[in-house]
């Protein structure tokens, strides 16, 4: 391969800073793996393989116009729930079909984020023009749907995200699942549909560990970190409290795909609302907050779902108001139930983690539970087994342990091809059912790829799968083709990519740069990691890579210095270690000097005593 100096087959190939231009997707894995490798998947399924390609028969870029989205959110406390509201409908190119579910838990004195949008919205003039005319004192406010809780019901995440379930509308076709504090680009609602469509799975869901919101410009433009389109990347996990906790985000540049990846993240998950039908939030996994994530991700694996990480951060966090913020309320923290000192939550949350134990088979679990989780609605799949799910992922249940490094090029897992197809009729289908038949069958030729969401030029497939009704000597020649077009350079096919430069058109020009201001500067090769090296890496402790943030400028405080997505803080580790050392070297004297005041007293009072 010209464009990444690697050979064609070489799937753990280290892309040097040089050669890592558009036409070169890379992922970093991490120090002992290699660095920032290039991404080169499986390009199709084996020929006994039945996962559908996307099934609408529509124009697609009909449906990413146009396709009703539901966003579901959760919000605890959040001051920022009515920005993210409004940014939902502002920033979208076709805010009518847009519905919003939110789920409110406040305390008294908390603004109402319904309310708190009407006043924000009911000064927008683009939204008061768009919204129906009996809607103009608050724009859209018949496609808000709220749940209020008081502050002290609060259960956690995976109680309030399970609170939704029926306010799912029968008419929605994707489904955005994300946080009270966000912000998003513009038109976000049509490039999130194409980033999907990218991906050629029906069953694909989109999510990440969302990028910081300094990554979308104040007029919704996008930021290209770094000049590299670089974006969060989900795909290391370490074990809190018995559970798997996924890690911080690594890194991903330049994808032209959506990238496979082994896990799911609950502040961005967006995907066909079939998903959400299929793998619905457990309600009766109150206070839980590790265990979340992971038991999610199994659910969807074994039903049959994939996990992608986005090329473009289209959803971005707040950051700075949250986790950046002390006074920012939390359930598990500030301003919520004393979830930490409370007797009856801390064994509510027991039982809790001991019902997602016996779900994955852990330790800790019990045979009974395990049955009764595993045969309801709130089961694993059969399309899929735990066990793959281990080999797929790279760790061990049943001892709790790590076993590989996923993050770099992984293959797609086959389904169990004889199990029941889950249900992924929607309401809209029963009107755009022309040129299908069955899940994954069509009576025509499938829809061309997804073509590249923002450049031109070469592009790499990932999981091109044939039509089921091929025989298996068209399967094979299709697999061959999907190959050679994997690593031949030649234009992006023509679909969604006019679309989205026609929105992107409409926005002010700006010159490419990462965040903090800085022109890119010219690439250079990572030094060879010693182990002195990794001895003194700080990992910092946000869910995504720092220079995501834009904590890489040299004249930030920090001066943290990147090194493939770990950071050595070059400035604040010598001062904290010297801190460190004078310290214990003052309390070691402090300590010296009482002992010996100490002595010198007793001394006296024997030496009187005896004179007496």
């Amino acid at each position: 391969d010209e464009a990444s100096g690697c050979r064609v087959d070489d799937r753990r190939c280290t892309v040097p800073g040089e050669r890592q231009t558009a036409q070169v997707p890379t992922v970093w894995v991490g120090p002992n793996d290699g660095r920032w490798l290039r991404v080169v998947e499986n390009t199709a399924a084996p020929p006994a393989a039945c996962a559908p390609r996307p099934r609408d028969a529509r124009d697609r870029e009909t449906v990413a116009r146009e396709a009703p989205i539901f966003v579901a959110v959760a919000s605890f406390r959040d001051s920022l729930c009515a920005a993210t509201l409004h940014g939902l409908f502002s920033r979208a190119a076709n805010p009518r079909r847009v519905r919003v579910g939110v789920v409110q838990q406040n305390a008294d004195p908390d603004p109402d984020c319904l309310e708190a949008y009407c006043a924000r919205a009911h000064n927008d003039t683009r939204l008061a023009e768009e919204a129906d005319p009996g809607e103009a004192e608050c724009p859209f406010r018949s496609q808000i749907a709220v749940k209020r809780f008081s502050s002290t019901e609060a259960k956690g995440p995976t109680w309030a995200r399970a609170q939704d379930a029926d306010m799912l509308p029968e008419d929605a076709e994707f489904c955005l699942r994300t946080d009270s504090h966000m912000a998003f680009a513009s038109a976000w609602d049509v490039k999130q549909i194409a980033q999907w469509f990218g991906a050629e799975n029906e069953f694909a869901v989109l999510s990440t560990y969302v990028a910081d919101a300094a990554q979308i410009r104040a007029d919704g433009s996008q930021v290209n970190v770094n000049g590299k389109w670089e974006v969060p990347h989900l795909c290391s996990i370490q074990w809190q409290d018995g559970h798997v906790r996924n890690m911080q985000a690594k890194a991903a540049r330049n994808l032209q795909r959506p990238k496979l990846t082994t896990l799911w993240a609950a502040g961005l998950s967006f995907a066909k609302c079939h998903a959400e039908r299929a793998v619905p939030y457990d309600p009766s996994t109150p206070y839980v907050f590790w265990g979340e994530e992971f038991s999610r991700t199994a659910r969807f694996f074994t039903h049959g779902y994939d996990v992608y990480t986005p090329p473009r951060t289209v959803v971005a966090h707040d950051y700075k108001h949250t986790q950046g913020d002390k006074t920012h309320f939390k359930w598990n923290g500030r301003g919520g139930p004393n979830v930490a000192h409370n007797a009856t939550i801390q064994r509510i949350k027991r039982r809790s983690s001991e019902r997602i134990w016996s779900l994955l088979g852990m330790p800790g679990g019990d045979a009974a539970t395990a049955r009764e989780v595993r045969t309801g609605p709130y089961g694993l799949g059969t399309r899929r087994t735990l066990d793959q799910l281990e080999t797929f992922a790279g760790i061990r249940l049943s001892n709790r342990s790590i076993l590989a490094n996923r993050c770099g090029n992984i293959d797609w897992v086959p389904w169990d091809c004889a199990a029941a197809m889950p249900d992924v009729t929607t309401h809209n289908d029963k009107e755009a059912a022309a040129g299908t038949t069955t899940l994954g069958r069509r009576t025509e030729a499938p829809p061309p790829p997804a073509d590249d969401l923002l450049n031109d030029g070469p592009i790499v497939l990932h999981h091109h799968r044939p039509p089921a009704s091929t025989t298996e000597e068209q399967q094979q020649q299709q697999q061959h083709a999907a190959a050679s077009s994997s690593t031949a350079a030649g234009p992006a096919p023509e679909d969604l990519a006019p679309l989205i430069r026609d929105l992107d058109a409409a926005l002010p020009p700006h010159d490419d740069q990462p965040l903090g201001g800085r022109r890119p500067k010219p690439p250079k090769p990572a030094p060879p990691r010693t182990d002195d090296d990794r001895r003194t890496t700080v990992f910092v402790t946000t869910k995504t890579d720092p220079h995501l943030l834009g904590l890489d400028d040299p004249a930030h405080p920090a001066a943290i210095a990147a090194d493939g997505g770990h950071y050595r803080l070059t400035v604040l580790l010598p001062l904290g270690l010297l801190c460190a050392c004078g310290c214990f070297i003052l309390r070691r004297v402090v300590a010296a000097v009482y002992r010996k005041r100490r002595r010198s007293k007793t001394f006296r009072r024997l030496t009187v005593t005896k004179v007496y």
